[in-house]
């Protein structure tokens, strides 16, 4: 009967010590993984808060074209353009395709114009015309042209324009 007492007493010990080892051991990886969990959420939220904010700015982002002049005696065009939305718009590119052969006129892919919020701003550009290089050549007075315009935020405005107003 001693022995069995024994046994008894020495089974019990070794299930709360196992169960401390266990629990020595649980806790700091828990710990661990719930610190990373934690930090790697509070990360996602602050990239998903700032492209909330820059979508946000993009959406307020709006240019009209007021006026298209084709100079009749060289090959400028003047671009003006009002900024009606409510942030400062940064034009970073403009294209001007002539419709009928889809030829591209201007391509200026590095240029930096701020647009004031509620102003307007002039932007005079150089189109490749390959006769005679102006704009009262017949093979440029009829045609009709897609002038874009690609802004900082990603957004995109379009016109469509013909020399003279004819």
């Amino acid at each position: 009967m001693i022995l069995s007492r024994s046994a008894k007493d020495r089974r019990g010990v070794n299930q709360i010590v196992g169960s401390l080892f266990m629990l020595a051991l649980v806790v700091p990886v828990g710990t661990v993984v719930l610190t990373k969990g934690l930090n790697e959420t509070g990360e996602i939220t602050n990239r998903l808060a700032s492209g909330i904010t820059y979508q946000n700015e993009g959406g307020r982002e709006s240019l009209v074209f007021e006026n298209i002049m084709f100079d009749p005696n060289s090959n400028q065009v003047t671009l003006s353009i009002r900024n009606v939305g409510s942030v400062e718009s940064m034009i970073v590119k403009i294209l001007m395709v002539k419709m009928d052969t889809q030829e591209i006129l201007v391509n200026e892919k590095s240029i930096a114009v701020r647009a004031q919020p509620k102003t307007g701003t002039n932007i005079i550009t150089e189109a490749d015309l390959q006769f005679s290089q102006k704009w009262d050549d017949p093979n440029y007075l009829n045609s009709e042209y897609k002038i874009s315009v690609l802004t900082s935020k990603g957004n995109f405005f379009e016109i469509m324009a013909r020399p003279f107003n004819t």
